[in-house]
């Protein structure tokens, strides 16, 4: 049965067809144009905003690279420095001694803070209880040996990186505060003596950052190997922790690559590079909505192009129906009046020359031919209906014919009849497996299921020796298939090699089957004479003549149907064996588990 158009115009009036040709010739390409022209504007925007973002933030990750080494390298200065050695290494007699010593501590700190570089050095003795004068004038009343950091530090032997906050000390922090530290070593000395911190201000990373910033939305920011934000635009956001798992997902796995990702329901151009010298990222997420904000207007333009062409649609319709439409509608019922029964239906005059005009006039000179064909049609349905009562009455329930077969078998074991029992068990397995619950698509398994019921009734039925080996891989038994696959196959290998053994020779065919990537890949080998080579080339083919195609039906069956559902790349091949024989190749595609439910 051929099936249905996907759209059927039929089932429409002619001013909704009108509608819709109007819609598939004029709207949708236009609607097709502008989407395209739309996406290909954004793609081009964000392609180069993410090319220039993109070299702005390495351009900036490597002068903040620099500057950050610049920074380290003046603190090996001064962790190598002798004088601040020694100074660390005293340790105070009196306090006379201890405040001239907290005198040339404070003078070195305030000579290495008055830098052109824009960072501070901040030193604590390993012991601040030492030097109170010092602790005290350069910390007021903070207790730095209970800072948290400072006992951790004690116990890390690598130099680190501390964030200090406002809201941890707002006297020494007016704003967040990132801090390099140091441990000091005395020379031939193995327990520090102090540490020194280079103290970066948040305002200082703006000036190495703000040249990334292209748009008044955009948010760069800093992020360490913690996913802590050490550097924002919003500096409440200084100290936490990236809020977005997609942002988060993003610097895990592609760092430094341009991607656009949804975070909390905005899309974000995402760009990103990395610090060489600490393996911290530079992060820049741009808002979509922005980058296509200056060609929102062909968006405009094209919904007012669109409102054009419908009003041009509906004065379209408009014209047709008083022109056209209406007058075919009388005529359609004009028609529906002959339906029920009047074949002199009244139609208005009409003095068109156009084919509607035509149609009223060729309409009234076949109502006197249709009053004598009607009858005829009647008796021709009358006979038609009682045909098809009786194809309903001959026609068998398959699962009443099931069912008694199962009977049958019963009986048979019942009166010890093992040989008719197990014939009538494989016919009615090969019925079962033959009507696969109404669905066209089984399983490999329940198709070898169907080869032994077909090849057992076989053996009973005729005298030749039947052997068939089955080499199908486990891993393919349960996959999904076309039903009807093998047995024609088999039964052609059986009436090809019975027809060709002699007497007390056995029939053998083996059947194997594999996946190979993407595809079931089979094979039915006879032990047959063979095919010859002009015959071969035409059983598969439908184009051939009429004693050819009483020939492979069951092939070319199977191979049609592969095809249509699955493609030219799919179907049967034929050759023959080097040593005699013919070989079936079957190549069947791998479909997934839920092939079988939607065949149903």
């Amino acid at each position: 049965m051929p099936k249905a158009p996907l759209l059927d115009l039929g089932r429409f009036s002619i001013r909704y067809q009108v509608i819709l040709l109007f819609f598939l010739i004029i709207a949708l390409p236009f609607i097709f144009i502008g989407y395209f022209s739309y996406s290909k504007s954004v793609q081009a925007i964000q392609n180069v905003s993410s090319l220039i973002s993109k070299e702005m933030m390495d351009k900036n990750a490597n002068n903040l690279d620099n500057y950050l080494d610049l920074v380290d390298r003046a603190q090996n200065d001064i962790m190598y420095s002798p004088d601040m050695q020694h100074l660390l290494s005293i340790d105070p007699a009196d306090s006379l001694e201890e405040m001239e010593i907290a005198s040339k501590l404070i003078q070195y700190s305030t000579d290495l803070s008055s830098n052109a570089h824009a960072y501070s050095i901040r030193i604590f003795p390993i012991e601040p209880s030492r030097y109170p004068t010092f602790t005290h004038s350069i910390y007021q009343n903070v207790d730095v040996e209970k800072e948290e950091w400072f006992r951790d530090g004690g116990a890390m032997k690598s130099p680190f990186w501390q964030l200090f906050l406002p809201s941890d000390n707002p006297y020494l922090y007016k704003e967040p505060i990132l801090s390099l530290i140091k441990q000091i070593y005395g020379l031939n000395k193995t327990q520090p003596l102090g540490f020194v911190a280079a103290d970066i201000k948040v305002s200082t990373l703006s000036d190495y950052l703000a040249p990334v910033i292209m748009m008044d939305q955009q948010q760069v920011m800093l992020i360490d190997e913690q996913g802590t934000i050490v550097y924002h635009q919003d500096q409440t956001l200084i100290g936490t922790s990236v809020a977005s798992s997609e942002l988060s997902e993003y610097l895990r796995k592609r760092p430094g690559s341009d991607v656009t990702i949804a975070i909390d329901g905005d899309e974000y151009m995402v760009t990103s590079a990395t610090l060489a010298h600490n393996g911290w990222k530079l992060v820049s997420l741009l808002p979509v909505s922005l980058l296509t904000r200056p060609i929102s207007g062909i968006e405009q333009i094209s919904f007012l192009f669109l409102f054009f062409y419908f009003g041009l649609s509906v004065f379209t319709v408009a014209y047709l129906t008083s022109r056209f439409t209406n007058p075919i509608q009388k005529l359609v019922q004009a028609m529906r009046m002959v339906e029920r029964g009047d074949l002199l239906p009244r139609l208005p005059q009409v003095k068109r020359m156009d084919e509607i005009g035509w149609l009223y006039h060729g309409f009234d000179n076949l109502m006197q031919r249709i009053d004598q064909l009607v009858q005829n049609a009647e008796k021709e349905a009358k006979d038609k209906k009682e045909l098809e009562f009786q194809v309903l009455t001959h026609q068998i329930n398959p699962h009443f014919l099931y069912n008694t077969l199962e009977a049958i078998r019963w009986k048979a074991e019942s009166r010890k009849s093992d040989d008719i029992s197990e014939m009538v068990r494989s016919l009615g397995n090969l019925l079962r497996l033959s009507l696969n619950d109404g669905r066209e698509m089984s399983t490999v398994e329940r198709e070898i299921e169907h080869v032994k019921a077909y090849v057992s009734i076989q053996t009973a039925r005729q005298d030749t020796s039947i052997r068939i080996v089955y080499l199908i891989d486990d891993d393919i038994l349960r996959l999904p298939c076309l039903r009807l696959l093998f047995q024609p196959l088999v039964e052609n290998a059986i009436k090809h090699g019975t027809r060709c053994a002699g007497e007390g020779e056995t029939v053998k065919i083996v059947i194997t089957g594999r996946r190979e990537s993407s595809v079931l890949r089979f094979e039915i080998i006879d032990n047959g004479p063979g095919i010859p080579e002009e015959l071969r080339a035409s059983l598969l083919s439908p184009e051939n003549g009429a004693s050819a195609q009483r020939k492979g039906v069951g092939l070319r069956n199977v191979h049609e149907r592969l095809t249509i559902y699955f493609g030219e790349r799919y179907g049967l091949r034929i050759l023959n064996g080097d040593e005699g024989g013919a070989i079936i190749e079957l190549t069947h595609p791998v479909l997934s588990d839920s092939a079988v439910e939607a065949s149903a």
